[in-house]
């Protein structure tokens, strides 16, 4: 039985050796060959980049499955609060019935991986227990892996150090392995069960994340009239529209701007949102691109910290700008729990946004030169032309 696979998922699916080998050996040795059409898995990323991923991945209709893997990075993010959680299902739930509008024939399984103290060895976490109601809600495979673990190891060795390499990842290659082995257990039966094009339920919640819109940087780029910059290493290549010093402005009607993925490089700033009369500030940078571990680092950006009480809540209009942070100014600050606050800001700065993922319908999207003002007092935003630079290598 051959299953041609696509993935998205966090830095679990991209770890090497992880689970990943060891489950695409057990699972051929059953019988089944996951092949891997596409692995769009990228660490420290959440649901919201996997719907951004699908969005631009356009070979979804030839496959057979959809494997995910958020759920220890999603509870990392969102954790148990109503507003946050609700936010959450939306972009799961978003991925579901995408995923199924793309290609009715698609099995799909999600992996519910645990963290090291997490929540699940104490109490019902609600990421896990959200994955588990939407996918039985669609009729797709959940792997709860946090849950199998504790039932036939126990809390004492779930919850014991030696089973995680570090907080969100587990010990290789002994633990990896006996959960590699235990998603082949469940889902060998569920794939090999007779299988028939899936009817859509009607949505869980009716504002779902499923009718957003991606656009990557190859299409930005050409929107807005820039050569985009590649960035690639020995997974992949990614073009991203480098702001440098300009801005962008983005309006929508009835919508949100949900994401951005960008690329994180030793110049880049911290992105100012100049939205009314504030201005949030989002660090961007990572340790491991400060430290020199790294070159460059594909990353994501969610915006919930923009909205505040009126997350749920559809506005009839949404206005704002984006572009790189400086000295002085006031801000509010938001520092993502993977990334670091800016010590020192880069003397040539570089911004490279590789996509963006919004609800509602986009009015403006467009360059505004560095120089002209940030809430539109200055001459209207005109594209420009740059030329290609040079990637990092890998």
């Amino acid at each position: 039985m051959k299953l041609k696979t696509v993935i998205i998922g966090g830095s679990n699916t991209v770890m090497l050796p992880g689970y990943l080998p060891s489950l695409l050996a057990t699972m051929a040795r059953r019988g089944i060959d996951l092949d891997i059409a596409a692995d769009l898995a990228v660490g420290g990323t959440t649901s919201a980049f996997g719907l951004y991923q699908l969005k631009t991945y356009e070979a979804l209709a030839d496959c057979d499955l959809l494997l995910i893997e958020y759920a220890l990075n999603d509870a990392f993010v969102y954790g148990d609060e109503r507003r946050p959680f609700r936010h959450w299902a939306r972009f799961y739930e978003g991925i579901i019935r995408y995923a199924r509008e793309q290609n009715p024939n698609l099995r799909i399984a999600t992996l519910v991986f645990g963290a090291r103290n997490g929540s699940f060895l104490s109490a019902v976490p609600s990421i896990d227990a959200g994955i588990n109601y939407i996918s039985q809600w669609y009729g797709t495979i959940c792997v709860d892996v946090s849950r199998h673990l504790m039932q036939r190891l126990g809390r004492d060795v779930v919850g014991h150090p030696s089973f995680y390499s570090d907080q969100g990842h587990y010990a290789r290659p002994v633990a990896t392995t006996i959960v590699a082995n235990l998603i082949a257990d469940e889902l060998e039966p569920a794939l090999l069960r007779p299988h028939k094009a899936a009817a859509l339920q009607p949505p869980i919640d009716p504002d779902h994340f499923a009718g957003a819109r991606a656009l990557d940087g190859v299409q930005l780029g050409k929107r807005l009239g820039r050569l985009p910059v590649e960035y690639s290493n020995r997974r992949f290549s990614v073009s991203a529209l480098d702001l440098g010093r300009d801005r962008l402005k983005f309006e929508v009607d009835k919508g949100q701007l949900l994401a951005m993925a960008y690329v994180c490089e030793p110049r880049i700033p911290p992105l100012d949102v100049h939205m009314g009369e504030e201005t949030h500030r989002a660090a961007l940078l990572k340790g491991g691109v400060r430290d020199g571990t790294y070159k460059f680092l594909v990353s994501m950006l969610s915006f919930e910290f923009l909205y505040g009480v009126t997350l749920l809540q559809t506005q009839p209009s949404l206005a704002l700008t984006l572009g790189g942070g400086g000295e002085g100014g006031e801000h509010k600050l938001h520092v993502p729990k993977d990334s670091i606050r800016h010590e020192t800001f880069p003397a040539e700065p570089a911004l490279p946004i590789s996509g963006i993922l919004f609800t509602g319908n986009l009015k403006v999207c467009a360059i505004e030169k560095a120089g002209s003002a940030v809430n539109g007092s200055a001459a209207a935003a005109q594209p420009v032309t740059t030329v290609e630079v040079p990637a990092p290598s890998a």
